[in-house]
């Protein structure tokens, strides 16, 4: 996958007069540095949270530097979704970082198939490691599992220079059959009635 790149705009402006103008206002921070108030095109950043998830590893360009940073928080307006502002953390490449990881689960087509439907209980897992080995996201492939069955963080194949911040044994998801999904939501109909 392309690694996602930004383009930091340094911001003198308060944040809703950045909004105004098509930019998202954030701060990036660091080790040793204090924390510089920046923008980002909105179409941009709109664009990286879509296609590399919400708490990604970017390239920022600022000015005729490159730097490595993760996108660490993105405060978002709860009733539109709009994203209100970022908050960005520079990492060097060696740097030991710990960080929510999004899981994505693949093969809930072949769940589907079988009657089956995959019921997550979390959908990010709490990790440090170096920020040059850690990932987007970790993929679980569900299409072999059956009714029942748990998915765990001891399936995630998490590389070994990575520690999990999170309890090994802790069910991530469970594959359920579908209908036991429709007759809890027919049981909740019935009895608003």
């Amino acid at each position: 996958m392309r690694e996602a790149t930004l383009t930091v705009l340094p911001r003198d402006e308060k944040g809703k007069k950045a909004r105004r103008e098509g930019f998202i206002p954030g701060v990036i921070y660091g080790k040793g540095m204090e924390t510089l108030p920046v923008k980002f095109v909105k179409r941009e950043f709109l664009k990286v949270l879509r296609e590399h998830g919400a708490r990604p590893r970017v390239k920022l360009l600022m000015g005729d530097q490159e730097k490595m940073a993760l996108v660490k928080y993105v405060d978002k307006e709860p009733i539109t979704g709009e994203v209100l502002h970022a908050d960005l953390q520079l990492v060097a490449a060696g740097q030991k970082i710990t960080c929510d990881i999004p899981i994505r689960f693949i093969g809930r087509e072949r769940l589907k198939s079988k009657g089956l439907i995959l019921q997550v209980n979390i959908d990010s897992i709490n990790i440090t490691g170096e920020a040059s080995v850690i990932p987007e996201y970790f993929v679980v492939d569900v299409g072999d599992k059956n009714y029942g069955d748990a998915v765990t963080v001891e399936d995630l194949n998490i590389p070994s220079e990575i520690q999990i911040n999170d309890p090994p044994e802790d069910a991530i998801a469970v594959v359920t059959a579908a209908e036991d999904e429709a007759s809890e939501e027919d049981n909740e109909a019935g009895a608003t009635n």
